[in-house]
């Protein structure tokens, strides 16, 4: 199922519509015809049901599940003034029906602004992710947005520029996600399980330190994903880390040096990134990689990887992490 096209829409005049500016919109195709109907030079209104169905979500569980869909997301839409967010998705796919408290989907007519695919950042409404090859799944964006409830401190992603032609192939994302600082203070309790989460424990290892059961562990995981960020062990483990909860554990050895491609899926793994950041080459072989990395480094899991290489991690922030030459598009 695709995005209308304008010709679809506009009976395949050629003409530029009644309702819209000259020279705001376009019937050119640039490779593109799906998303040619984009304005050129300004937001725009546009109905509901005319190019695509829209859901409308809010901004603190839509980051997290943005990045539950990971690079197999559609445009997103959001406007940080309001905090809202709107995944655009191909017509007839978006459905009335369980959703998460506060998304709605948009009924046919329903207006939004839509800026040109260049406006990527800015306070008024914007691309988080931009139109292009992708479209997403309602099924999969209810089910991320429904798990993303119990999540909704994580850090506001940065826009992820999509390419243009569905015949180009994906290129992966810079790595530009913010470390997810958060200032709110722990508790003894939760602090002592992240402790033993960042040294690689399992939920029933801490169990058995904390002597309590594994239910009351993941209570306190879940009370650390809500003050710290994080959704994920790996993510709670950067969280942190990030935030200055805790300090990366103690080794007796040094971690391996990892290279930039090692460094670039470790940072999508701890939810530092964007999943589309993971190079290309890696994204089909991700957990036999992650294996080999964990072995090498000598981590009992991922949480624990991301501890282990959380000096390289942050030393790595302040510059763009290299891409090899086999992810050229």
């Amino acid at each position: 199922m695709t995005m209308a096209s304008p010709t679809q829409s506009a009976r395949g005049t050629g003409r530029v519509p009644a309702d819209s500016a000259d020279g705001v919109w376009t019937w050119a195709d640039e490779g593109d015809p799906e998303w040619s109907w984009l304005p050129r030079s300004r937001t725009v209104p546009v109905p509901c049901g005319r190019y695509f169905d829209a859901v409308r979500m809010p901004a603190d569980i839509a980051a997290p599940a943005l990045r539950r869909l990971g690079s197999g997301s559609g445009p997103v839409l959001a406007n940080d003034v309001t905090r809202v967010w709107w995944a655009l998705l191909p017509l007839g796919e978006a459905e009335p029906g369980r959703w998460a408290p506060g998304v709605r989907v948009l009924r046919r007519g329903t207006v939004i602004g839509i800026p040109p695919r260049e406006v990527t950042g800015g306070k008024d409404v914007h691309w988080v992710v931009t139109p292009g090859a992708n479209t997403t799944s309602a099924t999969r964006l209810r089910e991320a947005l429904i798990a993303a409830e119990t999540a909704p401190s994580l850090p506001v992603l940065r826009p992820v520029n999509r390419p243009v032609s569905p015949a180009r192939r994906l290129a992966p994302a810079p790595d530009t996600a913010a470390l997810p600082l958060n200032p709110r203070p722990l508790t003894p309790t939760q602090l002592r399980t992240g402790r033993l989460l960042l040294a690689g424990n399992t939920n029933q290892e801490i169990a058995a330190e904390l002597q309590v059961s594994v239910t009351t562990v993941r209570d306190h995981l879940k009370g650390i994903g809500y003050r710290a960020g994080g959704t994920t062990p790996a993510g709670r483990a950067a969280a942190l880390l990030a935030g200055g909860h805790l300090p990366p554990p103690q080794t007796a050895m040094a971690a391996p040096e990892f290279t930039s491609d090692d460094l670039a899926l470790i940072r999508a793994v701890a939810e530092l990134s964007h999943p589309a950041s993971v190079p290309m080459h890696l994204r089909d072989s991700q957990e036999d990689h992650l294996a080999q990395l964990r072995q090498a480094a000598g981590a009992r899991s991922n949480a624990h990887l991301v501890a282990l290489a959380w000096t390289q991690l942050t030393a790595a922030q302040s510059r763009p992490i290299a891409t090899s030459g086999t992810e050229a598009s």
